[in-house]
């Protein structure tokens, strides 16, 4: 028995398949969803969502967003969704000191959730591109 799957982002459908088990980083911690879950709304936090079909296992990192499940159908829409081979070292490197530097400075909290919001996404993309390497 399978859950059908689409993460979608203001840019593009990221993905689309019927899938065996997803699990999403919610606010509150890892959710894992298989087929007949119960329906459910909950608010996604900047992480991997990992998608198993069969015995393969696929890793995106996402930016926050939301999970919707339902019956046949799970959605998730996020602000960025990326594959590991999308993703570029020196840039998220590069996201990172930005968003350390102006976490230094005297900045409103607005800016300030902006940056930690922008660290915690290069966190997780460095992540995913480690977990690649050593897959590879």
């Amino acid at each position: 028995m399978q859950i059908n799957l689409e993460i979608v982002t203001p840019e593009r459908i990221a993905y689309t398949d019927s899938v065996d088990m997803i699990t999403v980083p919610g606010v509150d911690g890892i959710l894992g969803i298989l087929p007949r879950h119960a329906p459910l709304f909950a608010q996604l936090t900047e992480g991997e969502v990992k998608i198993s079909k069969g015995n393969q296992e696929l890793f995106l990192a996402i930016g926050g967003g939301f999970i919707e499940v339902m019956p046949k159908k799970v959605m998730i829409l996020v602000t960025k969704a990326m594959y590991a081979d999308e993703l570029n070292e020196t840039e998220i490197n590069q996201a990172k000191i930005q968003a350390l530097e102006a976490l230094k400075q005297k900045i409103t909290p607005q800016e300030k959730i902006i940056a930690q919001a922008m660290l915690r996404q290069s966190i997780v993309d460095l992540k995913l591109l480690r977990k690649r390497k050593i897959h590879h």
